[in-house]
C-alpha cells in the first residue's frame, strides 16, 4: 500500500477523507494518532462511524440505577502496556482539563496497583497465593527503558532475587537449608546474568540458567514442596527460568516470537525444562486466563495459546513501568473513552453515531473498496446539530461538580424515533435486535471517503463485509483464512454491590496505598475477580444504602455448539443468553464463595447453613430491599457478551499466520485496526488494540514510526 502522504497533493487543497468504521479503542486510537501527525490538519479529514449511541467497543460503559457504573467486563492496564499507557498520557495532555475538574490529569485517572491474588488448588481446596510486586522508578508515560529482551532479563533477574528475599525468613523458619541455598544461588546467577547482558553474551547466560536450574532441582524434594512458601518460591524461579531459557534458545532476539506460534504454551514450557508443577501453576495460567484462551469459551478444556504470543505477553508482564498494574480511578468510560472523545472533538474529528456498516464492496478491478453500505439506525430531531452522547452525573462528594458519563441507552430526547426505542426497550447495539433501520446510505470512494479503516472486531466480517469475504482470488483466500483461523469467544460478567466490606467478608491482606485485590486463576468459568470498591464513590446510592464493597467477576462463556450462534432473526437469543448468565452466576456464587470470601457465606452470616454459598442477603437492593435469597441477585448487574463485535479475540497455535497487518488488506484504500490484526503482540487486549490503531495511523500518515511502536518489530517488546 502506498501511504497517502507520499502521493501528490489533492487538487485545490482538498483533504484526504478518512472514514473510520468502529468507535472502539482501535478506531479511537487510529484517529488520535492521525491527528498527532505533523500538519495533519492540512492533509486529512477524519470521521468515525459508530453503531448505536456510545463509543468504546468492548470497553464501553453505561450508567444504571443509582448511576452505578456498568461495564462489559473487568478492565485495567498492566504496567507493561508500553503503548496504551503513554497514549493515555498524551490524551490527557491534549484534553488540558482545568485543575479541580474531575479526572483532570493522567496521574489522577490511573492509579498504581501492585497486589495480585492467585489461587492454588491443593488437597481438594482453593488456597490463596498473595503476591505483592515491587515498584520501580520508571514513569508509566515513558517505556523507553523496557523495549528490548535485554531489559526484560535485567528486570527478571532482579525480580527473582526480590521474590526470594521477601520470603526468605519464612523459608528459614521452616528449618530448611533451602533458604541459604536459594539465596546464594540466585544472587550469584543474577550477578552473572547482568554481567553477561552488558556484553551481549547470550550463550553464557544460557549456561548460567541451566546451571542454576540443575543446582536448585538437585536440592528440592517432594517433602519440601508440600510447604506453601517453598513450593511457591520454587515454582516462581522454575517458571521464570523456563521463560528466560526458552527465549534465548529459540533466539527471539533476532527471529522474534512468531516462529514459536505453531505449538501450545505448555509444550513449549516443558521443552525448556519447566517442572510439571510450574506448568500447571497459577503463575503459568495467569496469561491464558486473563486473555480468555479457552476453545469456544469452554473452561472445562485445556487453554490453547500460541507459545510465541504467550512468551511475549508473559515476559512483558515482569518488566513494567512503575507498578505491576494501573487501575482506572472511575469507570472505563469516564477514565479512558471520555477523554479520547473529548480530545478528538477538540481536534475536529467528526462522529456519526447510529451508523451500522452492512457491506464493503470492491471496485471493478478488485484493487480497492468502492462502496460501503450503512444502515441508519435512528435520526436526529435537529439534523443541524451533532448527537450529544453524554449526560452529567453528580457524585455527592464532588460538591455539585458534574462528571460526564455514557448512558446505558441512547439520549432518546434527541431522536425522532426516541419514544419508540424507549417504549420497546430496543438495544441498537444488538445484532439480534428486532429494530428495522430507518434509512440506508452508500458511501462512495473518492466522494465520501478516500481511505477506509475497518476498526470493528474480526467476528463481524462475515456479517458486515460479506462481499469482500466472498471475493475470489488471493485476497479473498487470505481474508477467509483470517476469519477462520482467528477464533473468538463469548464472555460473561457480573458486578455485585455488598453491604459489608471486603475485610468483614474474610479477605484482609493489609494492603497499602492504592492496592486492591486483583484475582486470577480461580474457579471457572468466571475465573477473574477484582475488588472495585473504590468506584462506589462515583455512583449515587441512597445514604442509608451505600454499598461497602463492589466486586467485578468476569470470564468466558461456552458457545452452545462449535457452530455459529443462531441467525439474527432469532430475536429472543439475547434474553436466553442473559438468563443463562444469571443462572450460571448464581450457581457460581453458591459453589465458590466459601473459598473466595469465607465471611460472606450463609454459615458465617446466619449459622447454621451452607459454608460455601454466598449469603445473598449481603447484596444491596435499593429498589426492593424486601427481596430474599437468590432473588436479591436480580438487582445486581450481569451481562452476556454475545454479539460479533463483543467476542474476545483468541490466540491459539497457528493463528498468528492468519493475522493480516494493517496495510496488507489487499485493497489500496482499506486499513485494519483491531487486536485481531497483526500487531507483533497478537493477544486480545487494550494494549494490542492500541498497537493496532497506531499501526493503522502509520499506514495512513507514516506516523508514528514503526520503531516507536514497542512490540511490533522483531526483538522489540
Amino acid at each position: 500500500m502506498q501511504l497517502p502522504l507520499a502521493k501528490a497533493p489533492k487538487p485545490d487543497g482538498e483533504k484526504t477523507k478518512v472514514a473510520i468504521f468502529g468507535g472502539g479503542i482501535g478506531g479511537l486510537t487510529t484517529a488520535f494518532e492521525i491527528t498527532e501527525a505533523p500538519d495533519w490538519q492540512d492533509h486529512f479529514e477524519v470521521t468515525i462511524h459508530q453503531l448505536g449511541w456510545r463509543l468504546g467497543g468492548k470497553c464501553a460503559t453505561g450508567r444504571g440505577p443509582n448511576d452505578r457504573i456498568e461495564e462489559h467486563g473487568i478492565h485495567g492496564f498492566l504496567g507493561s502496556y508500553y503503548n496504551a499507557l503513554p497514549l493515555m498520557k498524551r490524551v490527557y495532555d491534549a484534553c488540558d482539563r482545568p485543575a479541580g475538574q474531575p479526572l483532570a490529569t493522567f496521574e489522577e485517572a490511573f492509579k498504581p496497583e501492585n497486589f495480585v491474588l492467585m489461587w492454588e488448588f491443593r488437597d481438594g481446596n482453593w488456597v490463596k497465593w498473595p503476591l505483592t510486586m515491587p515498584e520501580n522508578s520508571i514513569k508509566p508515560g515513558d517505556p523507553g527503558e523496557l523495549q528490548t529482551i535485554e531489559t526484560i532479563y535485567r528486570d527478571i533477574s532482579k525480580l527473582l532475587v526480590h521474590l526470594f528475599s521477601k520470603q526468605l525468613g519464612e523459608v528459614a523458619d521452616h528449618g530448611s537449608p533451602l533458604a541459604h541455598i536459594f539465596s546464594s544461588a540466585l544472587e550469584e546467577a543474577a550477578d552473572s546474568i547482568l554481567g553477561h547482558l552488558a556484553e551481549g553474551l547470550w550463550d553464557e547466560i544460557l549456561a548460567v540458567l541451566d546451571k542454576l536450574r540443575a543446582y536448585l532441582s538437585s536440592h528440592i524434594t517432594d517433602a519440601l514442596l508440600e510447604n506453601n512458601t517453598i513450593r511457591r518460591l520454587y515454582i516462581s524461579v522454575d517458571f521464570l527460568l523456563a521463560l528466560m531459557r526458552g527465549a534465548i534458545a529459540d533466539d527471539v532476539v533476532s527471529k522474534g516470537f512468531d516462529p514459536l506460534d505453531d505449538v501450545n504454551f505448555d509444550v513449549w514450557l516443558e521443552k525448556h525444562g519447566a517442572h510439571p508443577l510450574s506448568v500447571s501453576s497459577p503463575l503459568s495460567l495467569n496469561t491464558p486466563n486473563l486473555s480468555y484462551q479457552y476453545p469456544h469459551g469452554d473452561t472445562s478444556r485445556q487453554p490453547l495459546m500460541a507459545a510465541g504470543t504467550y512468551l511475549h505477553w508473559t515476559l512483558r508482564s515482569f518488566a513494567y513501568m512503575g507498578s505491576f498494574a494501573y487501575l482506572f480511578e472511575a469507570g472505563t468510560g469516564e477514565t479512558m473513552i471520555l477523554p479520547m472523545y473529548e480530545a478528538l472533538k477538540k481536534r475536529g474529528v467528526k462522529f456519526e453515531f447510529f451508523n451500522k456498516v452492512t457491506d464493503l464492496r470492491m471496485s471493478a478491478d478488485g484493487a480497492s473498496i468502492a462502496e460501503v453500505d450503512i444502515d441508519i439506525q435512528a435520526t436526529l430531531k435537529d439534523p443541524s446539530k451533532a448527537y450529544q452522547p453524554l449526560f452529567d452525573t453528580h457524585p455527592t462528594w464532588l460538591n455539585g461538580k458534574a462528571l460526564p458519563a455514557w448512558p446505558a441507552h441512547p439520549n432518546y430526547d434527541q431522536l425522532v424515533e426516541g419514544d419508540r426505542l424507549q417504549a420497546d426497550n430496543i438495544n441498537l447495539e444488538s445484532y439480534w435486535t428486532p429494530w428495522t433501520s430507518v434509512g440506508q446510505r452508500t458511501m462512495k470512494a473518492g466522494q465520501d471517503f478516500d481511505i477506509a479503516i475497518y476498526a470493528i472486531p474480526v467476528a463481524t466480517i462475515p456479517h458486515l463485509a460479506p462481499s469482500v469475504l466472498a471475493a475470489p482470488g488471493k485476497t479473498g483466500d487470505r481474508w477467509r483464512a483470517m476469519v477462520e483461523g482467528i477464533p473468538t469467544s463469548q464472555t460473561q460478567t457480573m458486578q455485585l454491590w455488598f453491604s459489608k466490606s471486603r475485610q468483614e467478608m474474610g479477605l484482609d491482606f493489609g494492603l497499602k496505598g492504592h492496592d486492591t485485590v486483583i484475582g486470577a486463576t480461580f474457579a471457572g468459568p468466571i475465573n477473574g475477580q477484582v475488588d472495585f470498591s473504590s468506584l462506589i464513590r462515583w455512583e449515587n446510592f441512597p445514604q442509608d444504602q451505600t454499598p461497602q464493597c463492589l466486586w467485578y467477576f468476569s470470564g468466558t462463556m461456552t458457545d452452545y455448539t462449535k457452530d455459529a450462534p443462531p441467525p439474527f432473526t432469532d430475536h429472543d437469543y439475547p434474553r436466553r443468553s442473559r438468563d443463562r448468565v444469571r443462572y450460571q452466576c448464581i450457581q457460581y456464587l453458591q459453589a465458590t464463595m466459601g473459598s473466595l470470601m469465607p465471611g460472606a457465606t450463609i454459615n458465617a452470616i446466619d449459622p447454621p447453613g451452607d459454608p460455601m454459598s454466598l449469603d445473598f442477603s449481603l447484596l444491596v437492593c435499593t429498589e426492593n430491599d424486601d427481596l430474599v435469597g437468590v432473588a436479591r441477585f436480580d438487582e445486581q448487574f450481569w451481562r452476556a457478551n454475545i454479539d460479533p463485535n463483543e467476542r474476545y479475540t483468541q490466540s491459539p497455535p497457528g493463528s498468528t499466520a492468519c493475522r493480516i497487518k494493517a496495510w496488507e488488506t489487499g485493497y489500496d484504500n482499506l486499513v485494519f485496526a483491531g487486536d485481531w490484526a497483526y500487531t507483533g503482540l497478537n493477544v486480545g487486549s487494550v494494549e494490542g488494540t492500541v498497537m493496532s490503531g497506531r499501526l493503522a495511523a502509520h499506514a495512513v500518515t507514516n506516523y508514528p514510526p514503526l520503531d516507536e511502536i514497542p512490540g511490533f518489530l522483531p526483538g522489540s517488546l
